[in-house]
């Protein structure tokens, strides 16, 4: 029995394509924001460039012949001081005359103050080609120059992908940060039931081999005596049932050989592999009480394709977890096959007659580390999910629960 199989665990190439999803998300999210935000930047900026010709006729306005005292103090006072971006107005030569919205003070005369003037001029003349202000009708002559530059709004935006790139990212890492510590939880949960799954499971067939040696050593040492009848041993009778104990053994390791990669499915009928399953707790159910009645119902359904130990397991678990909750004295577990209304599925329905699950646990049964019971460890429903939808691509679900009355468990697999 291979328990290294080559393929690689179904949970790496999840995980592989979990991280491949974050990754591509991530990228795809931050440059929609690039695209958006660009596109925002362009639009500002073609109005800004039209808003610069509008101040710079207005301020043409202001310095024609033809405009009157009052009509330039409204331009001056009403548009152009009241502008919202960088201005720099300058003679024909670029010396600053006039400056708005810029890191240097109205009234600063500095050298300093010249120098910062003169640098932001040279950047606004890179973003924008500056526009000439005109006097007179017949004869134009450039007085001045208006020098602009990009709105404070415009120059946020421009900031706005790289801080939501820095933001997508952050939260891109701190979900996957607490994604790992939830894996990780998760699978120190998975490790710690799956050894104690194992020791259960294991426990039963090792403690009867060791009974069953404890026979035969007393029937020995009785045979060795005077007298001995070595007839009364019945030989084949205890070797038969060591050896059901022994397959027992190795359809354990069988199955915990099988979890983390791919199964072999092959066609089964699926009435025999329950009714070998409730053969087996029959012998069993005497110790939970005389009133337990396991029954089996079997409908005429199409053969599946599955994998056997693994399926059993699954039946098996939903028996224990019924054997746990019925009453011993009246308990009943019945387990249907019957076809799915639609074709090309068939049905297994479990259920039993035990104290049910409480509405507010039932969405978290499937969970693992999740149990009712004072001395669970949570990963028999968890297993069993596991090995019905990712395994035999069918559905497993808790259809109802009403305690005392009746607890149903519902397994779809598709037929051949």
């Amino acid at each position: 029995m291979n328990l290294f199989p080559k393929d690689p665990p179904v949970h790496t190439r999840y995980s592989l394509l979990f991280k491949l999803f974050v990754v591509a998300g991530m990228v795809a999210v931050v440059l929609l924001f690039v695209i958006y935000t660009q596109s925002i930047i362009s639009k500002l900026q073609g109005d800004a460039v039209r808003i610069s010709g509008v101040y710079a006729k207005l301020w043409q306005l202001a310095a024609s012949d033809a405009t009157s005292g009052p009509e330039i103090n409204v331009i001056f006072e009403e548009v152009i001081q009241k502008s919202n971006f960088p201005i720099i107005i300058t003679d024909p030569n670029n010396i600053p005359q006039f400056w708005k919205e810029v890191d240097v003070a109205a009234d600063d005369t500095t050298l300093q103050g010249r120098n910062m003037l003169t640098a932001i001029l040279r950047k606004m003349d890179k973003g924008a080609e500056p526009i000439p202000i005109f006097y007179g009708e017949e004869n134009k002559r450039i007085i001045h120059y208006l020098h602009y530059g990009d709105p404070p709004v415009v120059q946020q935006l421009q900031w706005m992908p790289f801080i939501e790139g820095i933001v997508v990212a952050v939260f891109i890492a701190i979900a996957i940060i607490v994604f790992r510590n939830i894996k990780r939880s998760e699978q120190r949960s998975i490790w710690v039931g799956m050894a104690k799954e194992t020791a259960h499971q294991l426990g039963t067939p090792l403690s009867s081999l060791l009974g069953w040696l404890e026979l035969i050593r007393m029937k020995g040492l009785h045979a060795s005596a005077p007298n001995g009848d070595i007839s009364s041993l019945n030989l084949s009778e205890i070797t038969e049932r060591m050896t059901n104990d022994v397959k027992r053994l190795e359809r354990i390791a069988n199955r915990f050989g099988q979890i983390g990669s791919m199964p072999e499915l092959k066609p089964s009928d699926i009435n025999q592999v329950i009714k070998e399953v409730i053969d087996y707790y029959s012998v069993r159910i005497p110790n939970h009480g005389k009133g337990v009645e396991l029954r089996g119902e079997y409908g005429r359904v199409a053969s599946v394709n599955v994998n056997i130990e693994l399926i059993s397991w699954v039946i098996e678990n939903l028996i224990k977890n019924s054997l746990e909750s019925i009453n011993p004295k009246n308990g009943l577990i019945m387990i249907r096959t019957k076809p799915c209304e639609e074709d090309h599925c068939i049905k297994i329905i479990v259920t039993d007659n035990g104290r049910g699950i409480p509405a507010r646990q039932q969405k978290r049964i499937f969970f693992p580390g999740f149990t009712t019971k004072k001395r669970g460890w949570g990963l028999g429903l968890t297993l069993a999910r596991r090995i019905v939808e990712e395994y035999h691509r069918g559905k497993i679900k808790l259809v109802e629960s009403i305690p005392y009355k009746r607890t149903a468990f519902e397994i779809t697999l598709p037929s051949t």
